[in-house]
């Protein structure tokens, strides 16, 4: 009889004034011979994972009986902390750069629950580190540098807040200035630095390419793909079959085709739309079927769900799937036939949704349409892209009076409106970043994303109705504290909020500033203000979008969320009920993750790249007049924020030579002693770049005189 774990922790905690030995517990538990080797297992990897804990004597305990918490450790780059805990228990937990003992960022710790020190003003528990349980990254990756004789490990991650130490016996080939991984081979005590041990050498510091490596191996993104997973990939049968076309919808007379940037890299979703002869509209939304060829259980699903989701870095994409099944065989190109699941959604003329059927289909595109495309036919009217096809003109027109009303009707509802820009990386031939230019949200954008939020709550309502284990895409209402802060934030601009709980209040504060310079800037901090969108296997609604019920369906090339949305379907489409499945909480919670790791690694790339730009005008004697906002103010200066880029700087209050300069009790602005001339938090300033600091990832610029 096959021992479980949680059986073993009852065991335990049965003995609460007395932890148990091994000896106990095998005696406890009474296995025969084979079933002791495997409780032996067991119980060393529920140790390993900090499940179970041996204290004095070498007996075994449950940390929560003893009062400590197991949990992540993720350190702040100023040297605090914080421990997440593995299971709910009321909050993350503080933790003192002097309570770390030697654990790092990402390290699994056991944690004792401790009184605060004086004069904190954490409002979460705190805690102390007591043991390292796991180490969360094996390898770290950073700047190999040089002291004296000695090396050390420079992090690219500010949150290793540790300079590693090398031995040269144990640098391999690595020189100074080299972009390397480092194992930890030993942290004797906190009061020392950790020693390592060079891995792997990346190539040379400040190359794009080595960059974008160095960030890859920094996240543990996957760039393989394993060789079971290639070998399932060539015994692939891309043909349809007529047994098979018979057991779908064929929709191939259909008209519908896609709308994706212009650099789209995969396409996954396609759209129609036709009138009833009650004059109704009905949506069509198509989506590419991954789940015919990414069955569950086989190699290509376990390496998609341990990916989690595709990784999009600029010039170079890490794919949930396979490239050939991402581009290729799961990709809707025009012209060619595919499998796929689809949705029609019916609207009344008022937009209106008056009901909806999923189906297993068999499409094909018409064409491929841009943004750009899309933008000067529905847009800018522009007679030339108009008269290309006649016909999808006329669809595309009807789609974007559709795709108005839906999204005035998701307003009216409570969803918020965010117009908010994304920086779009140039290179050149050379693959060296020539510019960085906005891509500015409009209609030809909103069309496909307001069709695509149709289809997933169709999804949502579809799959919850029949009591399917579905993993939701769920966003919690943001704290009262943290909406406070929020108001005190836009008050120092002079924008007034009487009550941030008040949705209709909040949009019109965010139409109020949509045109100023400061737009990016406060929709930014209102969106820090709320808590961050995540999967989850139950359903408490999506509080930025206003809705009660709301699931991925649209993209399964590149989320695994939306693959298992597909498989629900399949089997409910085919007469199947879906089956319980006991681990949903903990995929949900790995999607998150993996999703977590994917935007932040996107994030750091973009501002590598931005840096990257400006360090190579300032390194060719270029230094161009640059419009900016002020949107903070610090006693050593003022944070300037340039929208033409989304990037923010420091002017060193150093660099105002023209006077002496210092901070008013309110906190919002400079003021000159001898002048009087005052730079206040909302003012627009004209910089130069002075300053690009690759390692800190920080740039500094000087106030335009001219």
């Amino acid at each position: 009889m096959k021992i479980k774990k949680d059986r073993v922790i009852k065991v335990i905690k049965s003995k609460k004034n007395r932890p148990l030995t091994r000896k106990d517990i095998h005696r406890l538990l009474h296995p025969n011979a084979h079933g002791s080797r495997e409780l032996d297992r067991l119980l060393d990897e529920m140790e390993a994972s900090g499940m179970i804990i041996r204290v004095k004597n070498g007996r075994y305990a449950v940390p929560k009986e003893l009062g400590l918490v197991v949990g992540k450790l993720e350190v702040n780059p100023r040297g605090f902390g914080f421990v997440i805990p593995e299971k709910d228990l009321g909050g993350d937990i503080y933790i003192h750069k002097e309570d770390m003992a030697t654990a790092l960022h990402g390290d699994t710790v056991l944690v004792r629950l401790e009184k605060p020190r004086r004069r904190t003003r954490r409002r979460s528990s705190s805690g102390r580190v007591i043991r390292v349980i796991q180490r969360g990254s094996r390898e770290i990756v950073g700047t190999l540098k040089k002291t004296g004789s000695l090396l050390y490990l420079l992090p690219d991650n500010p949150s290793f807040i540790h300079d590693i130490y090398i031995d040269r016996t144990r640098a391999g080939s690595a020189r100074p200035e080299d972009k390397v991984t480092v194992r930890v081979t030993g942290w004797p005590s906190r009061r020392l630095n950790p020693e390592g041990e060079v891995v792997e050498v990346l190539g040379k510091a400040g190359v794009p390419q080595v960059d974008t490596l160095s960030a890859i191996k920094a996240y543990d993104l996957r760039e393989e793909y394993p060789e079971e997973v290639l070998e399932e990939l060539e015994k692939i049968d891309r043909r349809i079959t007529p047994e098979e076309i018979h057991s779908r919808e064929d929709l191939r007379e259909l008209v519908l085709f896609t709308v994706d940037p212009d650099d789209a890299r995969d396409f996954d979703d396609a759209v129609s739309l036709h009138k009833t002869k009650e004059g109704n509209l009905v949506l069509g939304v198509h989506i590419a079927d991954v789940s015919h060829y990414v069955r569950e259980g086989s190699a290509l699903d376990a390496e998609a769900r341990e990916r989690g989701t595709s990784v999009y870095l600029p010039a170079r994409a890490l794919h949930m799937l396979p490239p050939r099944l991402a581009t290729d065989i799961c990709s809707l190109q025009p012209g060619e036939d595919r499998r796929a699941k689809s949705v029609f959604i019916t609207f009344t003329p008022e937009s209106k949704r008056l009901e909806y059927r999923f189906c297993r289909s068999l499409i094909r595109s018409r064409r491929r349409f841009t943004y750009g495309e899309v933008r000067k036919i529905i847009l800018e009217k522009d007679a030339g892209a108009r008269a290309v096809s006649p016909e999808l003109t006329a669809r595309l027109d009807e789609m974007a009076e559709l795709a108005r009303r839906l999204r005035d009707a998701r307003f009216k509802r409570g969803a918020f409106d965010f117009d908010m820009p994304e920086a779009k990386i140039i290179f050149d031939h050379e693959g060296l970043i020539s510019d960085v230019r906005l891509e500015e949200s409009d209609l030809a954008h909103w069309l496909i994303e307001e069709f695509m939020l149709a289809a997933n709550e169709a999804a949502a309502d579809f799959l919850t109705d029949r009591r399917a284990p579905l993993i939701y895409r769920v966003h919690e209402e943001p704290d009262d504290s943290d909406l406070f802060e929020f108001v005190e934030f836009a008050a120092a601009f002079g924008y007034m909020i009487k009550n941030p709980r008040n949705r209709k209040e909040i949009q019109t504060f965010l139409d109020s500033v949509r045109d100023t310079p400061l737009a990016t800037t406060l929709q930014t901090a209102f969106l820090r203000s709320m808590k961050q969108a995540e999967y989850s296997a139950v359903n408490i609604g999506h509080f930025g979008l206003a809705s009660p019920r709301y699931a991925y369906f649209t993209s399964p090339i590149r989320r695994y969320p939306d693959l298992h949305t597909h498989r629900l379907l399949e089997r409910i489409l085919q007469d199947e009920k879906p089956e319980p499945q006991p681990n949903l909480k903990s995929l949900a919670r790995h999607c998150s993750e993996t999703e977590r790791i994917a935007e932040k690694a996107e994030r750091e790339m973009l501002q590598l790249r931005k840096l990257q730009f400006f360090g190579r005008h300032l390194a060719s004697g270029e230094s161009p007049v640059l419009k900016g906002v002020i949107t903070g103010m610090k006693n050593f200066g003022f944070i300037v924020y340039l929208n033409r880029y989304l990037l923010r700087g420091l002017v060193h209050v150093s660099t105002l030579t023209d006077d002496f300069y210092r901070m008013d009790r309110s906190g919002t602005r400079l003021r000159g002693r001898r002048t009087g001339r005052e730079l206040t938090v909302g003012d627009e300033v004209r910089v130069r770049v002075e300053k690009v600091d690759m390692q800190k990832k920080q740039i500094d610029f000087v106030v335009y005189s001219g």
